[in-house]
């Protein structure tokens, strides 16, 4: 098996060669002979096959233009939200810019699977693919409901297909005697809608099936990750953390069956159960209590005064409990002895400050363990959140806390690998669709909300502008393009400032 990097420079070297195949061909005439564009590696192969069924569906023209027009206030919607977003990530930029990371790279601002660190490579190109295919052949739709001649389908192929597309004659759109302006709102607005609706029937299905997942208890080390499955402990079988805790509660050894690619390990551990140091807090120099009481990284925090720590959830409640200025006991667990630290904590806001940096997963003598089970159950409040503005902001930055049931995160949950993959399609159709329609909302040229946005402005401006409308509402139009891109360049380069210099 290639290491990694082999397979990337596989990869990189077979890009290359389909370039230069594609540059080879592009000066022999022969792409322009099959009605192929290229734009440096990436084709535009254009065909009259599917004009037929694209006629078909617009039959119905009645249903398709109360389709736009119903889905009109939600790319409104759509508009007003996302432009008050970038006007709030320019204030944020500006006042507190955030510290470089893989969240603000600026791999991370671009849409493409495999290259944004968020979005896997198979499920976002499947993801990527439908949204741009739906989004494409309904502006296709809409144009043939209103008359307007679609010249061609065709798909996007850069060495493999990344979407699709419809070329109409944008002459007969832009004809404000043949193309009304209600017609050319509803085809431009069409995209967005029909991605919203994919969004919104992806997303339904998604968490309609989440109930067939079960979450695991699994044994992972102190970056995350997992190392096997937790079947046992002891002897008995364990399901949760719970039972973990009821099992180690009267027991001195806890000895720990764990289960990795259908082979058995067994780990023999104090049955000593805390909340690990990882690391101690300090700042311009200055020492805080638990390094001034003699605490270090690599113990086990298991009891503070006389509450017992059994794990992270039970340290954070505890802590939110205290004050500044408490003189607590901390006692904890060190190379097989209980020692005993009594400090005062320091002040941070209105709580108390120990000044230690501990793991998220709770932890048997060094055997990190972690249940999924709150993190399932937090996908399943999806919908509720997003009766509330916020719910909508934990909606788009999704994949930041979950890429999918994949990768690192399908052995934290238990489900037949047919669930996984449909869940898993199901999930980045749904938010790439949904990304993908908020973000051609913006009343941007030439995003599909800034071209509505032009035609209703220029509307509302002709009663008292007349034919100076068009002009006026295209300015605000191209200005409001300006802050837009603007805003998204600021975001990529004010975090990442120092290393581009």
């Amino acid at each position: 098996m290639p290491t990694e990097t082999e397979s990337i420079a596989l990869a990189l070297i077979a890009f290359g060669v389909y370039w230069g195949v594609v540059e080879w061909l592009r000066r022999r005439g022969t792409l322009e002979k099959f009605n192929i564009t290229a734009y440096g590696p990436i084709l535009m192969i254009r065909t009259k096959k599917g004009l037929e069924l694209l006629e078909k569906l617009s039959r119905p023209k009645r249903f398709w233009r109360l389709f736009a027009d119903l889905g009109l206030p939600a790319v409104f919607a759509g508009m007003v939200f996302m432009f008050s977003l970038i006007l709030i990530a320019d204030y944020v930029m500006l006042t507190n810019p955030p510290e470089p990371s893989e969240l603000t790279s600026p791999r991370a601002a671009l849409l493409l699977p495999g290259v944004n660190p968020f979005i896997p490579i198979v499920w976002g190109t499947i993801g990527l693919v439908v949204t741009l295919i739906v989004h494409e052949f309904s502006h296709a739709i809409l144009c043939r409901v209103e008359g307007v001649t679609v010249k061609s389908l065709g798909i996007i192929l850069a060495f493999i297909p990344i979407g699709g597309f419809a070329e109409p004659e944008e002459s007969e759109i832009m004809d404000k005697e043949r193309t009304k302006s209600s017609a050319r709102i509803r085809i431009f607005s069409a995209g967005v809608v029909s991605n919203f609706v994919v969004a919104f029937i992806a997303f339904a299905l998604f968490f309609s099936m989440l109930p067939s997942v079960q979450p695991a208890l699994v044994a992972v080390n102190d970056s995350g990750v997992v190392h096997g499955r937790i079947v046992e402990v002891s002897g008995v079988k364990v399901a949760d953390i719970e039972d973990v805790k009821a099992v180690l509660q009267n027991a001195e050894i806890a000895e720990i069956t764990i289960e990795k690619d259908g082979e058995l390990e067994k780990l023999s551990v104090p049955a000593v159960m805390g909340v690990k140091v990882i690391g101690l807090y300090s700042e311009n120099g200055e020492k805080f209590p638990a390094e001034l009481a003699g605490m270090k990284a690599g113990m086990l925090i298991v009891r503070i005064d006389d509450t017992p720590i059994n794990g992270y959830s039970d340290f954070q409640r505890k802590m939110q409990e205290t004050k500044p200025g408490q003189k607590v006991s901390v006692v904890v667990y060190d190379n097989g002895t209980f020692r005993t630290f009594n400090v005062t904590l320091a002040g941070k806001g209105e709580k108390g400050f120990l000044g230690v940096y501990v793991s998220t997963f709770d932890s048997i003598d060094g055997v990190n363990v972690f249940y999924s089970k709150p993190m399932l159950d937090e996908l399943k409040s999806v919908p509720e959140l997003i009766k509330s503005v916020g719910g909508w902001l934990y909606l788009i930055a999704m994949p930041f806390r979950f890429q999918g049931f994949t990768g690192a995160f399908e052995p934290l949950f238990i489900a037949p690998q047919w669930v996984f993959w449909t869940l898993n399609t199901l999930y980045w159709v749904g938010w790439i669709n949904f990304y993908v329609g908020l973000f051609n909302c913006l009343p941007a040229i030439p995003l599909d909300g800034g071209r509505v946005f032009h035609e209703v402005f220029a509307k509302l401006l002709a009663r008292k502008y007349g034919e100076r409308a068009e002009e006026i509402s295209m300015k605000v139009v191209k200005f409001f393009a300006f802050i837009v891109f603007f805003s998204i360049l600021m975001s990529i380069t004010i975090p990442n400032i120092e290393g581009l210099i």
